[in-house]
């Protein structure tokens, strides 16, 4: 298969193995005599419960789903398909005769024809020299038909993919292809489908998957041409678009000379959480009940229980859920992906216990100690510690404050210490781990007088950058500034600028960053600038030249 071949394929439909295994639809068209194609009298056309005759060609008046060629009809191709789109030709009905779609002598015949696919009975044939030009991303397959000439085989029968001059009948000069040679290609696989899912806790992996021809296996690629093989799967959130090809079991070299699109997307889960603690409603001469309030990242709720009400954008309220009565509150977004809260019901018998009050979020350096997170409550009140907004693990029983094994948000709940009653809602505290900046610099610099330096430096973790520089030989750095002698003070690339002798022997580092983390500030090795004299001249007039080294 050659590279330019592969460069150019886009696809975006594709055929099953065995056409014409697919129920016609409203304006499929087949042929019922032999003629020309731009004769309405050699059609029939499907209005969606018969086949009737057609009082117009296929492609003259608006797009088209499927065109068949069959009964051991000859069609030829004497127009031009320009205006609209046909999905699919088909030639060769697989009943046993030969059905032929034949180009004239001499003609240059442009359509727009995604698909020509030529079945086990079906011939694509030139009566005499002339061209067929399809669309740049359209295919041309062979299924066991023949492509040939009815004259002697030249270079004047050809075909062309858009610009590219994808075949000719002996596939000479420029052409990619020989007749013969796009006759023994590989069909390309056959898709199963694109895989839609909704993210699952924990993640699931998607697998592309389509159905090679028979004695040949599917190799996948992430690009449409060139590129090495990949497993075709998925398991983050977002899309991914593999393309499988057709291999012979037999013959690694016989391929398809197209492949297949399947498109893997895992999509994620809207979000949900309290944003108005559960509250108890009491009413004269009604029964005691609750309401909450949730805030989504979007979507529509529903709940088990209560009347639910969107009160804007994405915030919602659930009134009047009986009291003692739990509830799931469920958010789904227009990908049908959803989400669910269970919320426990307040004790109303309680006094209102608020939600505790964060002590703030905490951040820490890898290879530090993990900070203790705090939270407080009102008098006579106390905290613990889960690992959910509801539900979930007790971390901690009874304190104000919780040190954690590690990173993760942890939720503190007040608890009231004489009634034990509780918070309808829990306060979300986050410990973030930091990843230390590194800084490694490039080599030492040798310039003559009067040159630029430039020193580098690769950096991960990191956008903040303060350049240094030291005189003494790497003691004592100071920070330096752009202007007449430096530039990219605080980039990862510095510039000496017109270096003199003065600033031989001088030491350059950098101290990398990374704004808003725990980690401190990281510190390079250092590189060293040599600045050497191109000439020295002396009142004798004679002249001492330094060899480079």
């Amino acid at each position: 298969m050659t590279q330019n071949l592969k460069q150019s394929v886009l696809l975006l439909l594709f055929l099953l193995l065995s056409i014409p295994v697919v129920a016609q639809v409203t304006g499929d068209y087949r042929s019922k005599a032999s003629g020309n194609w731009g004769s309405s009298s050699t059609w029939q056309i499907y209005n969606g419960i018969a086949w009737v005759n057609a009082t117009s060609y296929p492609g003259q008046n608006s797009n088209v789903g499927t065109v068949t060629i069959g009964s051991g009809n000859t069609v030829s191709l004497n127009v031009n398909i320009t205006s609209y789109t046909i999905d699919k030709l088909i030639i060769g009905d697989q009943s046993g005769g030969d059905d032929t779609l034949s180009l004239p002598n001499n003609g240059v015949l442009t359509v727009n024809i995604m698909l020509v696919a030529v079945q086990s009975d079906g011939i694509l044939t030139w009566a005499g020299n002339a061209d067929l030009h399809l669309p740049s991303d359209a295919i041309i397959y062979n299924n066991g038909g023949e492509i040939d000439t009815d004259k002697s085989c030249n270079n004047s029968q050809r075909i062309f993919l858009g610009t590219r001059e994808f075949s000719s009948c002996k596939g000479n000069g420029s052409y990619e292809f020989s007749f013969d040679e796009v006759e023994s290609a590989l069909p390309p696989p056959t898709s199963n489908g694109d895989i839609t899912e909704c993210e699952q806790n924990p993640i699931q992996t998607l697998t592309a998957s389509a159905n090679p021809p028979s004695g040949a296996h599917v190799v996948w690629y992430t690009a449409s041409s060139g590129g090495s093989p990949v497993s075709p799967t998925l398991n983050t959130v977002g899309n991914v678009t593999y393309y499988g090809e057709s291999v012979d079991n037999s013959d690694s070299n016989r391929r398809s000379l197209f492949r297949t699109a399947v498109e893997l997307t895992i999509l994620p889960r809207p979000t949900i959480s309290v944003s108005t603690s559960p509250t108890c409603v009491f009413r004269l001469f009604s029964p005691t009940t609750y309401r909450l309030g949730v805030t989504v990242s979007a979507g529509t709720v529903t709940s088990t229980a209560g009347t639910v009400t969107n009160t804007s954008g994405n915030t919602w309220t659930i009134t009047d859920v009986p009291s003692g009565t739990n509830i799931v509150v469920t958010v789904t977004d227009a990908n049908g992906c959803t989400n669910e809260l269970p919320v426990t019901a307040p004790n109303c018998a309680c006094p209102v216990v608020s939600a505790p009050t964060s002590g703030g979020n905490e951040s820490y350096c890898t290879g530090d100690a993990v900070p203790s997170v705090s939270a407080s409550v009102g008098f006579g009140e106390t905290v613990d510690w889960y690992n959910a907004p509801s539900g979930g693990t007790l971390l901690l029983l009874g304190n104000t404050t919780y040190t954690p094994s590690g990173p993760g948000t942890f939720y503190a709940e007040a608890r009231n210490t004489s009634t034990n009653c509780r918070s309808g809602a829990r306060t979300a505290i986050t410990v973030t781990q930091d990843t230390p900046s590194t800084a490694a610099i490039g080599p030492d610099q040798v310039i003559f007088t009067g040159g630029n330096a430039i020193f580098t430096v690769t950096a991960t973790n990191a956008d903040t950058y303060q350049w240094q520089v030291s005189t003494d030989g790497g003691t004592v750095f100071n920070n330096i500034s752009n202007g007449t002698e430096y530039a990219g003070t605080q980039s990862t690339a510095l510039t000496v600028k017109t270096a003199g002798a003065d600033k031989n022997g001088y030491r350059y580092r950098i101290i990398a960053s990374k704004s808003g983390s725990s980690c401190p500030p990281t510190f390079s090795s250092s590189a060293l600038l040599t600045v050497k004299v191109r000439t020295v001249i002396t009142n004798r007039r004679i002249t001492y030249r330094v060899n480079k080294e």
